[in-house]
């Protein structure tokens, strides 16, 4: 298990490259969490991942209304076809955004049961998946002057 002090520090510095586009310090610090952490710390690590890729969903489309039944669905897999990675980050980031804990912590616990470079490439997509949303909620927020994103 990581401190708590450590695993936020991680938490902190990695997202913070990946919205830099530090590629090579968001595989050092994924890897890092991958090696260390237990699956309480990639619970944790995952939720506060997946929290910020579910700010920018709010920003990118309209929340649905579980009041008449609407959830966030996974309508087109694109490029997480065939992709275990890619696939865990769309599914994880799904599941959290319709608030199903469950699913969320066997998501992970299948992550933390996987090889360290199969657990480590998991975080990575996820955190880089997490950035690309949060980028492109802020261009819709401060488009560059002349352009729409509708």
């Amino acid at each position: 298990m990581l401190s708590p002090g450590l695993l936020t520090e991680w938490t902190r510095q990695v997202l913070e490259a990946a919205h830099r586009g530090d590629e090579d310090l968001v595989d050092d610090v994924t890897g890092r969490i991958a090696e260390r952490a237990d699956v309480l710390d990639l619970l944790a690590f995952c939720r506060v991942v997946a929290a910020e890729a579910m700010r920018a969903l709010l920003v990118l489309y309209r929340a649905p209304d579980a009041a008449v039944g609407e959830a966030w669905v996974l309508d087109r897999l694109g490029n997480a076809e065939g992709y275990p990675a890619r696939l865990f980050a769309a599914r994880l980031v799904t599941a959290y955004a319709n608030r199903d804990h469950d699913h969320v912590t066997a998501l992970v616990a299948a992550a933390a049961g996987a090889s360290r470079d199969e657990r480590a490439e998991s975080l990575r997509v996820l955190v880089t998946y997490a950035a690309g949303l949060d980028a492109r909620a802020a261009h819709r927020i401060n488009p560059t002057e002349g352009t729409h994103d509708e």
